[in-house]
């Protein structure tokens, strides 16, 4: 069995899964907030609380596979996830799999500086692709917004990067002293009649715009039709670029890691 971690700046997205010619059949899935005061044990304890919450061993996970772009973080975790997997032992950090530099993506990266792109994108992309097979462009709603240029070759071609619609509407509470803390669900206008709608207006029908338009873009300089996966936050169903995603799966980074995984044994 496979255990896939994935830490990004808010969010650790964990999996275990038999690996099958189909793809994971993953057996546990699950999303907790990355805490930068965390120490490895407590993430070890986390991690193997919520496995067995699951009904699943985490001892039964023979290898590991991980993601950070949080370079604080990283060696915690990669700590964390030796005792919580498999063997349980602090000292076996070097048995998990973490993306970078070095590792066999079988995805050649196209860009000015490869070692720039995180590996959270490079995840995205690779699990995109071995699904579709085909041009696409994945929009990934994070605390971030990236959109990841995959052309019908399988090399990663680029990104865009913009902040994430929470944390749009964070920066606008922080500079907005008498702005309201507001859910973020689709507004019947655009014109707002009260600041609630004025917010949800002006980020999510700003932030479909946004969307639609660096999709076509990105579309267009990929030279053909490319389908849109999405990934993430789920707001991200809401903000569907025009013709809609050939899927939105707000664990494809978690598919990337496995696939990773099976190119570097």
């Amino acid at each position: 069995m496979i255990a896939a971690v994935d830490a990004r700046n808010r969010t650790i997205r964990v999996g275990l899964g038999e690996p099958g010619p189909g793809g994971v059949s993953w057996r546990a899935r699950f999303c907790l907030g990355a805490d930068p005061y965390r120490s490895a044990e407590e993430y070890a304890w986390t991690l193997a609380g919520l496995c067995a919450r699951r009904g699943v061993d985490p001892g039964s996970a023979d290898r590991v596979v991980l993601s950070s772009v949080v370079p604080s973080l990283t060696p915690r975790l990669r700590s964390a996830c030796a005792r919580a997997f498999g063997a349980g032992e602090a000292e076996g950090s070097d048995r998990v799999l973490v993306v970078g530099p070095g590792i066999r993506t079988g995805m050649k990266i196209r860009t000015d500086i490869p070692g720039e792109v995180g590996s959270d994108l490079v995840c995205d992309a690779v699990g995109a692709y071995a699904r579709l097979g085909t041009a696409c462009v994945v929009v990934d709603f994070e605390a971030m917004l990236t959109f990841t240029a995959v052309n019908g070759e399988g090399e990663l071609l680029g990104v865009a990067i913009a902040p994430g619609p929470q944390t749009a509407a964070e920066s606008l509470r922080a500079n907005g002293a008498q702005l309201p803390q507001v859910r973020l669900e689709p507004p019947d206008r655009a014109i707002g009649r009260n600041s609630a709608q004025s917010i949800q207006s002006g980020i999510l029908l700003g932030y479909s715009g946004l969307v639609d338009r660096m999709v076509a873009l990105f579309r267009g300089e990929l030279g053909g039709p490319a389908a849109a996966a999405g990934t993430g936050d789920e707001i991200g169903l809401a903000l569907a670029p025009e013709g809609g995603y050939a899927f939105f799966d707000p664990w494809l980074s978690l598919e990337g890691l496995a696939v990773l995984e099976a190119r570097n044994r």
